[in-house]
């Protein structure tokens, strides 16, 4: 496995631990992480992501929109 494609695969598995949490905060908004750390927050995925490469520069950011609570997925 690839070293970026491993640490993905944990930044996703804490992403999805973590979403009730990060709910609380960022219902609404899309979320870039890297290493297991909200690198950035934006109301689009381009904002959030800019602001993950600004912080690191050197790694790709796992985004994702964080539902609001009444979310329903069927």
């Amino acid at each position: 496995m690839v070293p970026d494609e491993k640490r993905l695969k944990n930044d996703f598995k804490w992403l999805v631990k973590n979403t009730a949490a990060l709910q609380k905060k960022n219902a609404g908004k899309f979320v870039a992480i890297v290493n297991k750390h909200v690198a950035g927050v934006g109301k689009t995925a381009k904002e959030a992501y800019n602001k993950a490469k600004d912080a690191y520069p050197n790694k790709e950011p796992l985004l994702d929109m964080i539902p609001q609570k009444e979310f329903l997925l069927l």
